[in-house]
């Protein structure tokens, strides 16, 4: 299974619980790729030590460097035996194609859609306590006390600049990659999690139907 949504959409949360419900390996590309780089093996393959290298300097990943690495982890024993969840990838058209030709085809690709104008207020309102660690929301998870309140930060790429920048980015490339497959499952991410993981679990039991059909 493959899971795409835009920044804010829940799209995180939905894909673990998914993969827990269903034994689904969840594979993050974000994870693999700190996982990849971790070791200090020196006997490293080229492309793990291409990955060190970009995130060091903060450059972007070549694609063909990235999907060698998820191709790996998808060979695996484990998502060869349990099946997997690709939580946020593809990205590009051009990602999506390289998955495809190297025979990778999801029995579903599941899209969570939100407005923009919602998914920007869910990340401008959000806030970070630097001594917990724990998220509010200004709106909808406000802090307890006005001196939790007082020490609250906003992350950089939580302000309406950079959330516009990232939905731009993202509606830039969404469409091209779900032109790329046909068994797409698009749930409305405008309810609270516990009921859009109650339609996605519907939409994809009606899918499965379907496809037994």
């Amino acid at each position: 299974m493959i899971v795409m949504g835009g920044p804010a959409s829940g799209k995180g949360t939905q894909c673990q619980a998914i993969a827990e419900m269903h034994g689904l390996v969840h594979l993050s590309t974000g994870d693999m790729l700190r996982q990849a780089v971790s070791s200090d093996n020196d006997k490293r393959p080229p492309h793990i030590s291409t990955i060190k290298k970009c995130m060091e300097e903060g450059n972007l990943i070549p694609d063909d460097v990235i999907v060698r690495l998820v191709l790996d982890r998808l060979r695996s024993p484990d998502c060869q035996k349990q099946g997997w969840l690709l939580d946020g990838f593809p990205r590009t058209q051009n990602q999506a194609r390289a998955l495809q030709k190297a025979g990778i085809d999801p029995d579903t690709f599941l899209f969570l859609s939100v407005p923009d104008d919602v998914a920007i207020r869910r990340v401008v309102g959000r806030r970070h306590d630097p001594m917990t660690g724990k998220v509010y929301h200004l709106d909808w998870n406000p802090p307890p006390s006005d001196e939790i309140k007082q020490r609250l930060v906003i992350r950089s790429d939580d302000t309406l600049q950079s959330m516009k920048q990232r939905l731009k980015q993202f509606r830039d490339n969404a469409n091209a990659v779900k032109g790329c497959y046909k068994n797409i499952v698009e749930i409305d991410g405008l309810g609270t999690p516990e009921e859009v993981l109650r339609d996605i679990n519907s939409s994809l039991k009606l899918a499965q139907r379907k496809h037994r059909v």
